[in-house]
């Protein structure tokens, strides 16, 4: 029995000792590897080794009670597990990809898709729409805020809180129309054709001024002269006497991380800087200051949901916590405001990593754990709202209505179905009231 034992604990130590300089080769590649990978020297893996081996007991002692117990073991399997579970313990929110999936990420990014014109929200049952866009392809076919998507082009739609996929399949494929199956509120599936258009790899999908001298303008992605275009509406409002305007970026994306001071510097205290991006080890890589004098006085607001990422993300948090005179209004972001890279894995996979972070002017740091937080937030609840108003206003005999209430009337109908559309304006109402903004 005591050489069985022996021979056992032999086995799970050789075993452990080919685990070790895996683990640890997968360490290094962790902690040093770029695209593309750069060999690294015995003095740098060093390090990473010492701290590798004291993972070895708790290894060890695992093959020993698989051994024991007669359950036989999938090392490959295993040892992909391990190095995930390694990774997932030092950044809970890291993902992995195939290459395939990292190819398909990287043009996404990049290239012009397909757009809809659908705001999604995630629920615990089907994704749910929390808002249709003016002449979108979505509102060609009415389709309503609070109604349900059961399938994509013929696919049943998962349910679950991760929109990615949903968001995904509504941008897929060749052909511009889309076949949708829809639940009403009253639980009946219909079938809708969008003819989707085609979304521009840059800045705005739609730019409009709204009712009661609001503008409004929705971002695809921010990509180059993203800055440029978005700036150029906001002065333009400025100039013409525009109250408020409303920065839509649900779903938004784009890399162009230099695009982002363009816009903030409108809004932004001169001198200080708009944010800092460094590495984990905290070396400065970036703090871009202000590009231009402040001149915008118009009230901000900004949507965002959990699809607001990548270079959007990163305005988003500028906006929040950098400059004056913005609010976010929405849910929480998705936590990737350009601080995560793609990391190659010895499976041959890649994990996309929190390697850099993110801090604002107000000291709000960004390492991937979670997303930016809106200062108002859209609730589930809220989402389900349902407002009714007559087509027509029920008058008394011989009232008509004033320019005034026609304008408050045109506003309800243009957000009606688009909760947070809804309330960015009623808080821009709401500050005009108050006098925001207006000369002494």
């Amino acid at each position: 029995m005591k050489q069985k034992q022996n021979w056992m604990k032999q086995s799970a130590g050789l075993k452990v000792a080919g685990w070790v300089a895996w683990l640890v080769l997968g360490a290094v590649v962790l902690a040093f590897a770029e695209e593309p990978v750069v060999p690294v020297t015995a003095a740098e893996a060093a390090p990473v080794a010492d701290e590798s081996r004291g993972l070895c007991d708790i290894v060890q002692q695992g093959i020993a009670l698989l051994d024991e117990s007669g359950l036989a073991l999938d090392e490959d399997a295993a040892q992909a597990a391990l190095l995930e579970a390694l990774i997932l313990t030092a950044d809970p929110a890291a993902t992995f990809l195939d290459e395939s999936e990292l190819d398909a990420r990287r043009q996404q990014q990049a290239e012009r898709g397909w757009d809809t014109g659908l705001v999604l929200a995630p629920t615990d049952g089907l994704p749910k729409v929390a808002g249709v866009r003016a002449n979108s392809p979505a509102a060609a076919t009415n389709v309503l805020a609070g109604e349900e998507i059961v399938s994509v082009a013929g696919e049943e739609v998962p349910r679950c809180q991760d929109l990615s996929c949903v968001r995904a399949a509504l941008a897929a494929g060749e052909s511009a129309e889309l076949k949708l199956a829809i639940r009403a509120a009253d639980g009946k599936t219909r079938e809708v054709t969008l003819k989707r258009v085609e979304s521009p790899p840059t800045t705005l999908l739609a730019i409009e001024e709204l009712p009661n001298r609001i503008g409004y303008m929705s971002v695809g992605k921010i990509q180059e002269r993203a800055g440029a275009d978005i700036a150029a509406a906001l002065e333009s409002w400025e100039i013409s006497g525009v109250f408020g305007a409303i920065l839509d970026l649900r779903g938004a994306g784009g890399a162009a991380e230099g695009e982002i001071p363009a816009i903030a510097s409108l809004f932004s205290p001169t001198g200080k800087s708009l944010y800092t991006l460094s590495d984990r080890g905290g070396k400065v890589l970036r703090a871009p200051k202000p590009t231009s004098v402040p001149c915008s006085s118009m009230p901000l607001m900004v949507l965002v949901d959990e699809g607001t990422t990548g270079a959007a993300e990163l305005l988003a948090a500028v906006l929040g916590g950098s400059v004056n005179g913005a609010m976010l209004i929405g849910r929480e972001t998705a936590g990737d405001p350009l601080i995560r890279e793609p990391r190659q894995l010895p499976t041959g996979q890649y994990a996309l990593l929190a390697a850099r972070q993110l801090k604002v002017a107000d000291g709000q740091t960004y390492v991937g754990l979670k997303g930016v937080i809106p200062d108002v937030i859209i609730s589930d609840a809220a989402l389900n709202e349902s407002l009714f108003e007559p087509d027509a206003p029920v008058l008394r005999k011989g009232k008509t209505m004033t320019d005034e209430e026609k304008e408050d009337k045109a506003l309800r109908d243009r957000t009606r179905h688009d909760t947070y559309l809804r309330r960015a304006t009623d808080i821009l109402l709401g500050l005009k009231a108050l006098g925001y903004g207006r000369n002494p």
